[in-house]
Parts: C-alpha cells; sequence; structure tokens
C-alpha cells in the first residue's frame, strides 16, 4: 500500500502547489538516501533543522525529528580530541537509543538514516513491529553526482571509500523497492521514492486520520543510469 502525494493549498514561488505526504498519526518515517540526496536540506525547509542540534527536534505539531547529527553534535564535545571513526559507533548507539525513546513518546517519528544498511533496516522494522508503530519508507533518488555535489555544497563530505559502500547498497535497495515496501524494510506499511525534483516540490510531511493509502506498484522512480555507479571518479578524502 501506499501513501499518496496530493496536491495542497500552499505554492511555490511560482504559483505551483506543493505537495504533501499524509500518514497516521503514529508512525515512523524513515527519510532515506545516500549523503547529499537531499535529505538534510528537506528536514531544514520543513522543520528549520539546521544541522546545528544536539537532542531530539520536537516540531510544535508534536511531530519528533531523530538525526544521528544531533547526536554526534552531543558527543563532540567530550570526544573531539579521538579520531571521529574511533567513536562514530557511540554516536550510532546514542541515536538509535533515540529513536527508540521517541517511538516510546507516541508521537510521529521522522528518522533521518541513510537506509543502506541492511541490518539496521531489519532491526529498525523488528523493533517498530514490536511496540506496534507502522513504518514508511520515503526515499530520495538522488544521481551519486548529484550527491556528491551536495555533499560539497553543505560542507560535509564522506571518504570515497565509504561514499562507494553506500552508492552499492542504496543500488541494492532500490532493486528491492520495485518489489514493494516490505522488500525494502521489514513491515513497511508505503513506500515513496523521489527524484531530488520531486523533493524539492514536497510541501510537508502530516500526520493523522488514517492516512488514505491507496495502492501503489513499482518505485515512482528507479535511477536509469546505473552505469554511473562505481564509475564515479571521486577524488580521496
Amino acid at each position: 500500500m501506499g501513501i499518496p502525494l496530493v496536491a495542497s493549498e500552499r505554492h511555490d514561488h511560482g504559483g505551483r502547489p506543493l505537495e504533501i505526504l499524509h500518514y497516521p498519526d503514529r508512525s515512523l518515517i524513515l527519510l532515506g538516501g545516500i549523503p547529499g540526496a537531499g535529505k538534510s536540506t528537506l528536514l531544514n525547509r520543513l522543520y528549520g533543522l539546521t544541522g546545528s542540534e544536539t537532542d531530539t527536534v520536537r516540531t510544535g505539531g508534536g511531530v519528533r525529528v531523530v538525526d544521528s547529527q544531533q547526536s554526534r553534535n552531543r558527543l563532540t564535545p567530550w570526544l573531539r580530541r579521538l579520531p571521529y571513526p574511533a567513536w562514530r559507533w557511540v554516536v550510532h548507539v546514542l541515536h538509535y537509543l533515540r529513536v527508540a525513546t521517541a517511538l516510546r513518546s507516541g508521537d510521529p517519528v521522522i528518522v533521518h538514516e541513510t537506509g543502506t544498511r541492511r541490518i539496521v533496516r531489519v532491526l529498525l522494522g523488528t523493533y517498530c513491529r514490536l511496540v506496534g508503530v507502522p513504518v514508511h519508507l520515503v526515499l530520495i533518488d538522488a544521481d551519486p553526482w548529484e550527491a556528491r555535489r551536495g555533499q560539497i555544497a553543505r560542507g560535509r563530505m564522506v571518504t570515497s571509500r565509504s561514499f562507494r559502500t553506500h552508492e552499492r547498497r542504496w543500488r541494492r535497495l532500490i532493486g528491492a523497492c520495485t518489489r514493494g515496501p516490505g522488500r525494502a524494510m521489514p513491515g513497511a506499511r508505503s513506500l515513496v521514492v523521489l527524484d531530488r525534483r520531486r523533493a524539492g516540490r514536497l510541501g510537508g510531511i502530516r500526520f493523522g486520520g488514517s492516512g488514505a493509502p491507496v495502492p501503489q506498484g513499482p518505485a515512482l522512480r528507479v535511477l536509469t543510469c546505473p552505469g554511473l555507479y562505481g564509475a564515479a571518479l571521486l577524488a580521496p578524502l
């Protein structure tokens, strides 16, 4: 079952109606995409997140937004003398503890997550099933060249090796998406795949009511240029 994109009363500067995603009240939205795909840009536009937050953000509408950058920012004053790879795992542990805490609140939860690690999708999907929270996927399927430029623009770049790993895993995830949300993430109720342009036209993510799900076929967009994966010439960092 899919969640429809519907026109809203909000319009862009050209007068065109923006699109809104609707979900049930108690839901977890996994906002996924390779580094630089545009996840942080979307959260900044919809919720005013700047990337400098140190705690889970609770919006005025009662939505909890959890980003691993929040955990990294919280830990940096104590661990900054160490190389980040040595304490990355601590960031991940704190991040997923915060996700679990947000889910227990009963509020809608949006998790900023690449989505490329299958073990994370399995564990998160399993936990949500145990606590009775439905999972919905919103994936930004960015061309790897665009994503790399996005990293440069925001001033936060992952290493070339890490980026290629994310690319390979993302390609597998997108392939699974064409077979339905449950194949992409265990227990997922819906799947929306957006390119960067369509993500830029997303005017909001709203919660309330049943979410009016409609039947949905394959992913809205699958990259038609898979040759770009692994062929990107990236300078070592």
